[in-house]
């Protein structure tokens, strides 16, 4: 495995999981290919050796070289919302992780809204913040509050989202969460949507015919369709059927379920769906393909894990797989890069990737999120020289 660097409630679940790394207009080298092509297995049972690769998993292992936290930091944990758990899993890990390492923590709610966020990095900026961690909300959506955080010299380190220079604007931020090695943010969001095409390729047998969502408003929802068409056109059975563009505006205005339910009505022999985000289907996609009879006929993939995702993984309503990520390690993550950032360090890859789920694999106990295969916490316990 390699190791690298990574409106509404429902529509901005998204931005909080970030997951993730760093940007380029190039698709993915390496980590993206070395899970392997489906469309090169062939069909039946042939496409076991792609499954098994995609449960395996792109995950790292966090750093080992030393790192004690200074004394006398204060953080200010920017949530993108703390209306919904895809943005509270991460807020509360980093908090809890800079608490160990005796920082003081402060947690904005961003509201889901830029306004939000922006808002919340200059109080952080007027509070003279040590450290900002902008969970899962990307440079270029609040640049001004993020130039005057950098003028008065707090130290931004990213925590899900790309810095600036991601959309060809100037690098704000000290760094961005590296998640796994030589990968950029770029090709760590286009690895995601390649892993929902070959686990949807491997699962119809190179027969996938796929209602693909396009989430247009985030820089990394692109990403995501990107790295998902790049891999779907290796199979030459395969083809997307139809592509639905999403953005806030369409859940802000009580739509994209609408929206949802007619576009899988005008594919009535598609027999594949992609979500950028697991946070659409429990807000009512599911439901409206159970609703439409079509449940047991389709394979639906979404992103990121979340409980109450799982929960229709495991009982086959609406969701067949997840691109599995986890939160609290890169929460984890986002502080030791600081620690690294505020001593001068370099800072170093964090491991946290992706690993997909679905109700024979990776599944956790009923009630429970996603957990990787990796105790990071006791990881960066040890790097940091803290019990």
């Amino acid at each position: 495995m390699k190791v690298n660097r990574f409106g509404s409630a429902a529509a901005l679940l998204a931005v909080a999981l970030a997951a993730a790394a760093c940007g380029s207009s190039s698709s993915s080298s390496g980590t993206s290919g070395s899970t392997g092509s489906a469309a090169s297995g062939g069909t039946g049972t042939t496409y076991q050796s792609t499954l098994d690769t995609l449960y395996k998993g792109e995950l790292g292992t966090p750093p080992t070289t030393p790192a004690k936290a200074k004394a006398g930091v204060s953080v200010w944990v920017i949530s993108c919302g703390q209306q919904v758990p895809s943005c509270v899993t991460p807020t509360q890990a980093a908090v809890s992780a800079a608490k160990l390492v005796g920082w003081t923590t402060h947690v904005c709610d961003g509201q889901l809204n830029p306004n939000g966020w922006g808002t919340c990095v200059r109080q952080a900026t007027s509070a003279k913040a040590t450290v900002i961690l902008p969970v899962g909300i990307d440079c270029a959506s609040i640049k001004q509050p993020f130039q005057e955080a950098k003028a008065a010299g707090v130290t931004v380190v990213g925590a899900g989202g790309a810095d600036c220079d991601a959309t060809g604007g100037t690098k704000l931020w000290a760094t961005e969460r590296l998640q796994l090695k030589d990968t950029t943010i770029k090709q760590y969001w286009e690895l995601s949507g390649k892993m929902r095409a070959d686990w949807l390729i491997a699962k119809t047998g190179g027969k996938a015919s796929v209602l693909l969502l396009n989430f247009t408003d985030p820089i990394w929802g692109p990403w995501i369709t990107e790295g998902f068409t790049t891999e779907l056109a290796t199979c030459s059975g395969c083809s997307v059927a139809k592509q639905l563009d999403l953005s806030n505006n369409d859940f802000v205005s009580n739509q994209a379920n609408t929206k949802f339910a007619t576009a899988l009505l005008q594919v009535p022999n598609a027999n594949a769906v992609a979500v950028p985000v697991d946070g659409w289907l429990i807000g009512g996609f599911a439901q409206a393909i159970v609703s439409s009879g079509r449940a047991s006929k389709l394979e639906v993939c979404g992103g990121f894990g979340d409980t109450a995702n799982l929960a229709l993984i495991r009982t086959g309503k609406g969701q067949n797989c997840a691109v599995g990520y986890a939160p609290a390690w890169g929460a984890w993550g986002s502080i030791d890069e600081a620690i690294r950032v505020l001593n001068g360090q370099q800072p170093e890859v964090e491991g946290d990737g992706l690993q997909v789920i679905d109700a024979d694999h990776n599944l956790p106990a009923a009630g429970q999120a996603y957990q990787p295969p990796v105790d990071f916490e006791t990881a960066y316990k040890k790097a940091w020289g803290v019990s």
